[in-house]
Formats: structure tokens, sequence, C-alpha cells
């Protein structure tokens, strides 16, 4: 009898303590690739005739590249991002050596509403918000330039 009711106390401080340990799941975790509301094409308004070509930026399900006149193209791989609040995710990657773009890390905050497109570095973001950002519009293909 002594030792049911000793399981039966051990089983309950188990349940006991066991169901008070909270679980630390986030709705704000890192996910692989780019997020489907960012997919599509978007071409850089285009500002002045020295510029060239307005800069064109692609992201894909898992690759995302920006080509900006007379600069070689941008490849980002390795991607992952994370919702920061509506309409504005930040996406971490890898870009490749290609020409005078050095490799290495690099992590953006994109804002998505509509068909507009504001991209800035990380850092940049934290100081500024998206005052110096890039401004794209989504288009079906790019204009000729």
């Amino acid at each position: 009898m002594q030792k049911l009711s000793r399981f039966i106390v051990v089983a309950l401080t188990t349940l006991v303590v066991g169901g008070t340990v909270s679980t630390s799941a986030s709705a704000a975790s890192w996910h692989r690739g780019v997020p489907k509301a960012l997919r599509g094409k978007y071409q850089d308004k285009h500002q002045t005739a020295a510029q060239g070509f307005p800069a064109r930026l692609i992201f894909s399900a898992k690759k995302f590249t920006w080509s900006v006149s007379n600069m070689p193209v941008q490849k980002h791989s390795k991607l992952k991002y994370k919702k920061l609040r509506a309409h504005v995710y930040r996406l971490k990657g890898h870009v490749a050596k290609q020409g005078i773009v050095l490799a290495g890390a690099r992590d953006y905050v994109i804002y998505r509403k509509g068909k507009t497109l504001k991209l800035t570095d990380y850092q940049s973001y934290h100081q500024m918000g998206f005052r110096h950002a890039t401004v794209a519009k989504h288009v079906s293909h790019f204009a000729k330039s």
C-alpha cells in the first residue's frame, strides 16, 4: 500500500512539474529561402541618366540576385528570413565573389506592400529606418534602358 501511494505521489509531482515547464517556441523564428510575399521581379526607380539602367532585383524561392548598372551581379544564396512585423522581413544570406563584389554575409530588411518594395541594410535600418532605402516597383518584365 505504501509503495502504491508513493508511486502516485511521484507520478502527480512529475505531472505538475512537467506541466509547468514552458516551451520556447517562437512565432518569429528563422525560415529557409525567400518569403512568398517577396518573390518576383522588381525594378528600381530610375533617378538620373548617370546611373545607367535602374537596379534589377529578382527574388526566387531560394535565390536573390541584384544587378546594378556597371557592377557585377550580386548573387545571394543560403537565404533565411524572419518576419519582423506586418510587411517587413529580415533576409540574411551569402554573396558569392564576382569581380569587385566581395564574398560574404549580407543582412537586409525588406518592406513589401502592394507593388512597392523597399530594401536596406540591417544596420542602416536600425539607424535611419527606410529613409535611404532602395525603392523598387514590382514588374512583369524589365524596361529596356
